[in-house]
């Protein structure tokens, strides 16, 4: 019988655990990086991306890296999401089913804890800077990466360097390593992760017991109202496409480009993108009441976690600086997150 209170008791620690992560990680996708910016943390766009890595490890960490759970953590951070940033676009859902799906089965099939970690980082960091890559190649067509090369190809002209060299190509390589480097450093991190949560935890939280009340950060972020104009993109892609030489020299072609890239703005978010989010509202909408319920309770825990923000940066800013204290700050922000509502 006292065994197993003890296994009621740990399964209890674990569900609340997990559920106080999943929360975090819908702060981290429905507006944190406004409250880093806010802050002035560095490196917000790289953080907001590797923090969702750290807490799907974390979430597969505590559940016994149970595909199921992280699953049921990804659809209800997207079903908040949905729920508080009505307006996010649909690559943002993309990029957490994306992460939750390769991060369930990463960690279900790979019995080392950091490989995994590592492996999420790189595979997630490389799938939020092709998206980027991919948004530009669809708005600006080909045509951006020809002016990258031609523009490199005149420079080394210039001072007699070898013009053979595709420099859009060159670009789009650094970039996408920077990206993956990220990746791996934040895996790396992760696999001693969880064993610092539980050392630090007590010093953490007797610093914050000690520090004033700090005022919630607000939600400053305003609400767009979007118009979308079918007749418009039709008309404007007609033109662009039927009525123009994409193959023109000179004027032409730079009358070419600029009537493409406003047909592919239009046509993707005027028509694609509402189509899009209606299909991914509607799947949304289908979840059954128990995980609408839970989304619900971690949208009214969000302003709670809210307040944690600044004071876990002001700790980390007391003993770190530039990345050290930006890798504190996560450290702090779990801490308080796991244990600061329990004490409250």
């Amino acid at each position: 019988m006292h065994l197993k209170i003890i296994t009621i008791n740990q399964h209890e620690k674990s569900t609340h655990i997990i559920y106080r992560l999943t929360a975090l990680w819908a702060l981290n996708e429905s507006g944190l990086g406004g409250w880093m910016f806010a802050l002035k943390i560095p490196l917000t766009g790289f953080f907001v991306g590797g923090f969702a890595v750290v807490l799907i490890a974390l979430i597969a960490f505590y559940s016994g890296r149970s595909y199921r759970q992280v699953i049921q953590a990804t659809i209800l951070v997207m079903l908040v999401k949905a729920a508080v940033s009505p307006h996010s676009p649909p690559p943002a859902y993309i990029a957490v089913a994306f992460q939750g799906l390769v991060g369930a089965l990463l960690f279900s099939c790979i019995k080392n804890f950091r490989l995994a970690a590592i492996l999420l980082g790189i595979l997630g960091m490389a799938e939020s800077a092709l998206q980027k890559l991919i948004l530009l190649t669809l708005l600006f067509g080909k045509s951006l990466w020809e002016a990258l090369d031609d523009f490199f190809q005149a420079i080394a002209k210039d001072f007699s360097l070898p013009g053979h060299i595709s420099f859009s190509m060159l670009v789009i390589g650094v970039y996408v390593a920077v990206y993956i480097i990220w990746g791996f450093i934040i895996g790396l991190w992760i696999g001693k992760l969880p064993a610092q949560i539980e050392q630090h935890a007590p010093e953490v939280m007797a610093k914050y017991n000690t520090m004033p009340a700090t005022v919630t950060m607000q939600n400053t972020t305003q609400k767009k109202k979007r118009k979308y104009w079918l007749l418009p993109v039709l008309l404007v892609f007609i033109i662009a496409v039927v009525l123009l030489d994409g193959h023109a020299q000179g004027w032409q072609k730079a009358v070419y480009i600029l009537i493409r890239s406003i047909a592919a703005t239009l046509l993707l978010f005027g028509l694609v993108q509402p189509v899009s989010k209606w299909l991914i509202q509607r799947w949304l909408q289908k979840q059954d009441n128990e995980r609408h319920a839970a989304a619900r309770k971690i949208a009214d825990s969000l302003p709670e976690l809210k307040t944690y923000v600044k004071p876990a940066w002001q700790m980390a800013g007391e003993q770190y600086k530039g990345i050290s204290r930006v890798r504190a700050f996560v450290l702090n922000l779990v801490v308080l997150t796991l244990h600061a509502g329990a004490n409250e």
